[in-house]
């Protein structure tokens, strides 16, 4: 019994790490652009490259749309998470991963 617990926690120690990865928050940065397609929207941040907000017939692709448009229109940063193994500065175009959430920050002020 003994032999079977220390096996099955050795198994948890070796899958916790797959199961625990965190997603991948790209860095503040202003709309640039939105480029909707018949297939997916794509948005550019300032210093980044398009990455796919999300794709037509996805349930949540109006309310990133509106959240994008209205933080481009503010002059806003938004901040965009994506699954983990995404590139981490988003300098990379990915046309397959698409913006897991999309969110508007504040922005940064000078304490000079």
């Amino acid at each position: 019994m003994k032999k079977l617990i220390l096996i099955l926690a050795a198994v948890m120690v070796f899958l916790l790490p797959t199961f625990a990865q965190a997603n991948v928050k790209c860095p503040d940065a202003k709309v640039q652009m939105l480029y909707p397609t018949e297939e997916k929207t794509f948005i550019q941040l300032e210093g980044q490259n398009w990455q796919v907000l999300g794709f037509v017939g996805d349930e949540d692709l109006p309310t990133k749309m509106a959240i994008a448009q209205r933080a481009k229109q503010q002059n806003q940063p938004v901040e965009l998470t994506f699954k983990n193994g995404h590139d981490k500065e988003c300098l990379s175009r990915n046309d397959t991963s698409a913006v897991l959430k999309i969110k508007a920050r504040k922005e940064k002020k000078n304490q000079n």
